[in-house]
């Protein structure tokens, strides 16, 4: 299964927004040029975006907690690395989504191993379980390989990005009651959203190319 592949999950819900964004677009109300652009679209657009969604400039709506992570299952992965990547949400619900995604991907790969997440265990453990059982700990890495040194220290640091995804949200992403960074700009965030959707999906393929799950 691709990691960009779309989930089924929608149902009538997601059929009557787009249908109501379809008739918004058509009315001339959404989607008009910078230059056509209401007060009105503006306003619902700074709405949205409090809530986690984003108004495109066409008129689409995207979303960057669109899943549920918690008992979606691999297609739910799937639909929130989709939906993470191409997120213009703020940086604060794009760092904290980030976070929850990695710590997702990480249960389900013990999950689909047979080794369920037990309570209470932390980011930092699960993660380091999760590596254990896909192979890739930098002290396994086969010493014999051409390249050897390379692959440990890539393998390193696909842990490290998890960690600091992880820490970064604790002090400036969603949670803990916080709802806006102080020191992160969207670049940053962007580029934290692609660091964190790299690992998640190299995890995800790891798991699916050596145990077919």
């Amino acid at each position: 299964m691709s990691a960009f592949t779309r989930s089924s999950r929608y149902g009538g819900g997601q059929k009557l927004l787009d249908g109501l964004l379809s008739a918004l677009r058509h009315a001339g109300l959404i989607g008009l040029p910078a230059a056509e652009r209401s007060e009105d679209e503006v306003r619902l657009k700074a709405a949205l975006s409090r809530s986690g969604w984003k108004l495109t400039d066409d008129g689409q709506l995207r979303t960057v907690t669109g899943a549920d992570l918690e008992t979606g299952g691999r297609a739910a992965l799937d639909e929130t690395l989709e939906r993470l990547r191409g997120s213009g949400a703020d940086p604060a619900l794009a760092i904290g989504t980030a976070k929850d995604l990695l710590e997702a991907v990480a249960k389900f790969v013990l999950e689909e191993l047979g080794m369920p997440v037990a309570k209470g265990m932390d980011f930092n453990a699960i993660w380091y379980i999760a590596r254990e059982r896909l192979g890739i700990l930098p002290d396994k890495v086969d010493q014999s390989l051409l390249g050897y040194k390379q692959i440990r220290a890539i393998h390193q640091s696909s842990w490290t990005i998890a960690e600091n995804v992880n820490e970064l949200r604790n002090l400036q992403g969603t949670g803990h009651g916080r709802t806006l960074p102080t020191g992160v700009s969207e670049d940053l965030a962007l580029l934290v959203v692609r660091e964190a959707c790299s690992v998640a999906e190299y995890m995800l393929q790891l798991l699916e190319k050596e145990h077919g799950r």
